[in-house]
């Protein structure tokens, strides 16, 4: 009598449902929802512009961050002394936003400067304070720069503090 090799169709056809259920767990892990996006965003924002903060002292020249139509950019001083869009550099080059989140300025009840939607970044440290709003759909994050020179990103502003 010969012995039997291989398996049965049940062994298969636990071993195929087992993969099918790996790869859908897996597969959905993997897809964003509209949260995920807006918080990934939200604290590459914070970080992209705490190195901005932080390149401006070390090298002692300012930089800009500026809104666009798609998405953000930085500035800095060429050699004629005028802002000019940084377009190399891996951390501060453009930004385009995924669609259709968007990036904008929330208004301060006491605006004081001229344009909410250019933040600079001063060599001496001096920082000026904002808050700017990331929206996708009814989803809201807030990326916040404070009067003590941190920039923090949140689901809801940070209270004042006085």
């Amino acid at each position: 009598m010969r012995a039997a090799h291989g398996f049965t169709l049940i062994e298969v056809v636990v071993v195929v449902l087992i993969m099918s259920i790996m790869v859908g767990m897996i597969g959905a892990r993997l897809t964003r929802d509209e949260g995920d996006i807006v918080r990934d965003e939200a604290r590459r924002l914070a970080l992209v512009l705490q190195g901005a903060q932080q390149q401006a002292i070390l090298e002692g020249r300012p930089y800009a961050f500026v809104l666009t139509h798609e998405g953000y950019r930085f500035l800095s001083l060429n050699a004629k002394s005028q802002l000019v869009p940084i377009e190399t550099d891996e951390l501060l080059g453009p930004r385009a936003l995924p669609r259709p989140l968007t990036l904008e300025p929330k208004k301060q009840r006491e605006e004081t400067r001229q344009r909410a939607d250019l933040i600079l970044f001063d060599p001496s440290g001096e920082f000026p304070v904002f808050t700017m709003m990331f929206t996708f759909g009814r989803l809201v994050w807030y990326v916040e720069g404070r009067s003590d020179g941190q920039i923090l990103s949140a689901p809801a502003p940070e209270p004042a503090t006085t």
